[in-house]
């Protein structure tokens, strides 16, 4: 698709039209996390733990980071990234370290640990993508967890989908469609927070201060100036910065 460029155009401007924010959404997010983790290294951070991962390419992208990176996802995921990289000749790092955990079985903790991961320093924890899909009490758990891993002065950066309360009105069919989309794919959204109360519907507001709290779509001159090959970013899904306190 991505080679021909009336594939290209047949795919995004007519066949997924209505549902190409939410792509362009991915892109901002991947930027927002880059730059946070950068910055976050400037700091002295020299552990990531990248939640989910799937087929994360932060570790390829930056090979010139004085970083740890764990990838935290599931075994079946992380064979098929090791195949699919090998298969394009593109060595693993010597920093990259793929932790195979089950989020339901394992404690990550000591899956982390048993990785190299050091408890007792900063980190910094990057959960994106992922939330929306999970059940409310999946996602307390896995805060919870990371909550008691992250050294003070950690850092973790995650979004979520907005509750339809909270959209607006001229987005709720943009939001309705999404949802239906992904729920036809067997993969529905479970889970949606408010903005003016997420930190507390999480249970981060007592031991994690915000950096950023993020509406992308209200400044998209910031994420994508002079880009002119992508549409407008779906206003559904908040990106939040915080510090361990």
């Amino acid at each position: 698709m991505v080679s021909s460029r009336f594939l290209h155009w047949l795919v995004t401007r007519v066949l997924l039209r209505k549902l190409m924010p939410g792509g362009v959404y991915a892109l901002v997010r991947a930027r927002f996390t880059d730059d946070c983790v950068v910055a976050a290294v400037e700091r002295g951070i020299r552990q990531l733990v990248i939640l989910g991962a799937g087929f994360d390419t932060f570790a390829l992208r930056h090979p010139e980071l004085p970083l740890e990176v764990f990838e935290v996802d599931l075994a079946a995921t992380s064979a098929l990234k090791r195949e699919r990289l090998e298969a394009a000749s593109i060595p693993l790092p010597e920093r990259l370290h793929l932790v195979t955990t089950d989020f339901e079985r394992d404690i990550l903790g000591e899956r982390l640990t048993a990785a190299g991961f050091d408890p007792n320093t900063p980190a910094f924890f990057s959960w994106v993508g992922v939330t929306y899909y999970l059940t409310r009490e999946a996602i307390l758990a896995t805060l919870a967890q990371v909550g008691g891993l992250a050294a003070p002065g950690s850092e973790l950066t995650l979004d979520y989908l907005t509750v339809r309360e909270r959209v607006a009105a001229k987005d709720l069919p943009l939001f309705d469609s999404m949802l239906r989309f992904v729920k036809k794919r067997g993969e529905p959204m479970l889970s949606s927070f408010d903005p003016q109360t997420v930190l507390d519907q999480m249970g981060l507001a007592s031991g994690w201060a915000v950096r950023q709290h993020v509406f992308p779509a209200d400044d998209l001159e910031g994420w994508l100036a002079g880009r002119t090959d992508v549409g407008p970013v779906a206003p559904l899904y908040p990106l939040l910065h915080l510090r361990r306190r």
